[in-house]
């Protein structure tokens, strides 16, 4: 009754894709979950015939994600993602041995995943859990720790400036040789990646166009709700999107994006480290929280 409440697919079905989108490999998926190739195709075939589109793209050593594919995977793999820290959190109430953080997925995937396994190789014994809200609402749970972009205004939650970021323009390698804006004129003629996401804090192409001292029209782009949908488009050459420059670190570094530094600015607001005051004289708590202290950035200006 509940995914017909919903208005959901086959929750199986979903399992399945999200499986075969994350290994971009029915016969990989197939292997994960213990079934056979054909039976990854079947549900797969099954949930594109409900949605009235295709998800996949068939290559010769897999299969590639379409744009209808990717924006399904990121919004299941949040979902999933979600409910596991959730259940994971609930398994753990009585685990001493505990932290727990929540964050934004953004955050999670770019930045404090890869610092909590760095975290890991000197406290192997410590369990450390994430939850993901994109609105930043746990619900029920309350995490010890909390990552925010501005402050983390819930009672009961003190917090400091973590790192100050830079924004600045960032699109496919391709995109970039084309375009070569030099001046923010130039920019705002060009396809935006627009994000409204749930939380309203997260700088908007208008805001940042003001810091520079523009306040002419926009060139009207697409809208995504969730910043990892909105580099993937950028990645895919869609078209330029505002990067915080930490979090976009793994995109440049790896050249999926370009950035232009040339018109690099500090972003509005840091984003926030805040501690769940009843876990002031909690150990685990503390340890982590010292531990994202020090992988932090020296705010601008300091």
């Amino acid at each position: 009754m509940s995914r017909l409440l919903y208005n959901l697919p086959p929750l199986t079905s979903l399992a399945v894709f999200e499986t075969a989108a994350r290994h971009q490999s029915f016969k990989r998926a197939a292997s994960e979950m213990n079934v056979t190739p054909s039976a990854v195709s079947h549900q797969i075939r099954a949930l594109e015939t409900e949605l009235n589109t295709a998800l996949f793209q068939r290559v010769h050593r897999g299969v590639d994600l379409t744009e209808d594919g990717e924006t399904l995977y990121q919004t299941v793999r949040t979902a999933f993602l979600d409910i596991a820290n959730q259940t994971d959190a609930m398994r753990s109430k009585s685990d001493q041995r505990g932290v727990t953080v929540g964050s934004t997925t953004a955050m999670s995937s770019l930045w404090l995943t890869p610092e909590i396994s760095r975290f890991w190789r000197t406290n192997p014994e410590m369990r450390v859990n994430q939850i993901v809200s994109d609105r930043l609402d746990f619900g029920n749970a309350r995490p010890e720790l909390v990552i925010s972009y501005g402050p983390y205004n819930t009672n009961g939650y003190t917090g400091h400036p973590l790192f100050r970021d830079q924004l600045l323009p960032v699109c496919a390698p391709a995109l970039a040789k084309d375009w070569n804006p030099q001046s923010p004129n130039d920019l705002a003629k060009l396809p935006l990646i627009h994000l409204d996401a749930p939380d309203k804090r997260w700088t908007s192409w208008a805001l940042w166009f003001d810091e520079l001292g523009y306040s002419g029209p926009l060139r009207r782009g697409i809208v995504v709700n969730n910043y990892m949908i909105a580099l993937q488009a950028a990645e895919d050459g869609v078209g330029m999107v505002l990067g915080w420059k930490h979090l976009v670190a793994p995109y440049l570094a790896s050249g999926r994006l370009v950035s232009f530094d040339a018109f690099a600015t500090p972003a509005p607001t840091s984003f926030f480290l805040s501690m769940d005051t009843r876990a002031t004289k909690t150990l685990d708590a503390e340890a982590l929280r010292d531990w994202i202290q020090s992988r932090s950035y020296p705010l601008l200006g300091e």
